[in-house]
């Protein structure tokens, strides 16, 4: 009989913590720009550390003119309960006695988890949703100053990466909040064996098999996205793809080209594959026009083919970057094993 007795009282405690989880109040919306990082952190701890979240976080890009791809927003930790639904909220502190910041990371977290963050070399705290839905809140936790620099030094790409990913849901939310066009995805599903989410005004510009090119586009401001492909060769793969675009911007895409001094790429993990993403600037060739350009390449064993999903964008006189951030989502939809509707 007692051993009945606590079962029960198990079921009975079980179904009280899920009727009080499922009466909880939902979470707001997180509030804000999605490239402003709100940064609780005292001045001397900021001077250390913002160099190091300028090599990620504070990345710049030429769009034209230059744009970072994260700003940070330093606010008073008195303000910390305004801002609490904030996208992005960062908080940095060595939990100094005198420090305003001290009191703020002990009332959010356990001691436990704290102590565990001043301990660990590796130790930081990220939560997604954590008081708001759509919200990355990261707390990172030195012992001294050169702790607190050390932990973001060897962290940063785990942090980056993380903010990327809540800021990746929350455009994913946004862009095909007025529906998607299946017919389209399908369409090259069909022929090609891929398939991308397409928002609901991209139209088809150009679908040219034999050039191994799909072009799609909408209107102003402009934004075009192209998917490219070649058969694999024995060359490096970064070879084959520096061809790939070479072969997209300049003949395949024929009034677009790429202007060099502008050029960058850097080594990446695209989903399962090993790839390059590339950014850089964008001309006419006939016309006073340009701006930034992304591309992801990549090999794709299923197809058994080398990859090229770029997006260029043309909006004279506006932020670019938060278009081409939009084009990035799209192209992380890339798949060929199996079309999907949601």
């Amino acid at each position: 009989m007692r051993k009945i007795n606590i079962i029960q009282y198990s079921l009975i405690g079980l179904v009280f913590l899920l009727t009080l989880g499922s009466c909880e109040r939902p979470k707001e919306k997180a509030i804000g720009y999605d490239d402003i990082i709100t940064v609780v952190c005292d001045d001397r701890n900021w001077e250390a550390c913002e160099p190091i979240l300028a090599q990620t976080l504070g990345k710049v890009y030429q769009t034209p003119p230059t744009e970072t791809l994260y700003s940070f927003q330093r606010i008073s930790p008195n303000d910390l309960n305004a801002n609490i639904l904030n996208k992005n909220l960062l908080i940095l502190t060595r939990l100094e006695e005198k420090s305003k910041v001290t009191p703020q990371v002990r009332s959010m977290l356990p001691d436990s988890t704290i102590s565990n963050m001043r301990e660990n070399p590796k130790g930081f705290y990220l939560q997604g949703d954590a008081y708001a839905t759509g919200q990355a809140l990261v707390v990172v936790v030195g012992k001294s100053l050169a702790d607190l620099r050390n932990k973001l030094e060897i962290n940063q790409d785990q942090i980056f990466n993380f903010i990327e990913h809540k800021m990746y849901e929350r455009n994913t939310a946004f862009i095909y909040r007025s529906g998607e066009q299946f017919e389209l995805a399908q369409k090259y599903f069909d022929q090609y064996g891929f398939y991308l989410r397409m928002m609901h005004d991209y139209v088809e510009i150009e679908n040219r098999p034999k050039d191994k090119l799909v072009w799609l586009g909408r209107d102003f401001p402009y934004r075009w996205l192209s998917v490219s492909w070649a058969e694999p060769s024995d060359s490096t793969l970064e070879y084959q793809l520096n061809n790939l675009l070479a072969s997209t911007f300049g003949r395949k895409l024929r009034d677009v080209q790429l202007n060099r001094d502008y050029l960058t790429s850097e080594s990446i993990w695209f989903k399962q594959y090993s790839a390059f993403k590339y950014f850089g600037l964008w001309e006419s060739k006939s016309e006073v026009k340009g701006g930034p350009f992304i591309a992801y390449g990549f090999y794709e064993p299923v197809k058994d083919r080398i990859y090229l999903v770029s997006g260029i964008v043309h909006a004279p006189e506006k932020a670019k970057l938060p278009y081409i951030r939009q084009m990035e989502t799209i192209i992380r939809t890339f798949d060929t094993e199996v079309f999907q509707t949601d």
